[in-house]
């Protein structure tokens, strides 16, 4: 009889072997995870670690990502920029990235309005009712510095002035904002006793557009055939040149300033 009982109470466990129960579906056990390589909590902690520097430092996660995105996309341009290349940079997830920028493209454009707004603040700060024709050359190479700062996402989109005018209303309001305060500043020149007036609009005009134009260009120039520590000079004696085109309307108080100028980067 025990013999009997004994088997009966075996039989259930033995089918239960051979076909355990379904599980229903749902979370995965922890087992049914794959094994991590890294050491339990260490991206987490190095994740919290770099919050914490920010917080420190006074910037916001997202203010960090664009500035390493914008680090990261200097050295291999735009079209090799992944974004987990940049949370590896930052010890964090991919998922922390895409919390505040869902696209690598929301990334790129968030770092070209960062740039037109330190190139309109810049312009608005130097282009003063004091101006100089030294204090305009100083203009021109803070804004090669900072264009040359910003200069993989700035290539790209400068790369196709057409489709940029076209679709980017900032950058249009942008460009028109910047002649606006470049042509108050050769105003202010004239009244200031260092520039005869350009009375020709259309001569006017072209003077803006051909000392942009050059300096845009040259910064292109200057980057892909000087070392990065011969650019600053480089880029002076570009500036310089980009000022020649003002030299037809300098009074002489201008021409001494210009000449100052040329003496001292030569």
């Amino acid at each position: 009889m025990s013999t009997q009982v004994k088997t009966q109470q075996q039989q259930p466990q033995e089918a239960d072997a051979v076909n355990p129960p379904k599980r229903r579906p749902g979370r995965p056990r922890k087992t049914d995870k794959p094994a991590s390589t890294e050491p339990c909590g260490v991206k987490s902690e190095a994740a919290r670690k770099t919050r914490l520097a920010a917080k420190r430092a006074g910037t916001s996660t997202r203010e960090l990502i664009i500035a390493s995105a914008n680090e990261i996309i200097n050295r291999t341009g735009v079209v090799d920029f992944r974004i987990e290349t940049l949370a590896s940079s930052l010890s964090l997830s991919p998922g922390n990235i895409t919390y505040h920028f869902p696209k690598k493209e929301d990334i790129i454009a968030a770092i070209w309005e960062e740039y037109l707004a330190v190139l309109r603040d810049t312009t608005e700060e130097m282009i003063t009712p004091l101006l100089d024709i030294k204090q305009l050359f100083l203009y021109f190479r803070t804004a090669a510095a900072k264009a040359i700062s910003y200069v993989g996402v700035t290539t790209y989109y400068f790369g196709d002035m057409g489709a940029l005018l076209r679709e980017n209303e900032a950058f249009r309001r942008q460009i028109e904002r910047g002649r606006e305060l470049v042509f108050a500043g050769y105003d202010t020149l004239v009244e200031n006793g260092y520039m005869k007036p350009i009375e020709n609009p259309e001569i006017k005009e072209l003077t803006f557009d051909s000392q942009m134009t050059m300096l845009r260009w040259w910064i292109n120039h200057a980057l892909t055939k000087y070392p990065e520590q011969d650019l600053p000079a480089v880029m002076d004696k570009y500036i310089a040149l980009s000022l020649l085109q003002l030299v037809p309307y300098l009074t002489e108080a201008g021409k001494r300033q210009f000449a100052s100028i040329v003496n001292l980067i030569k």
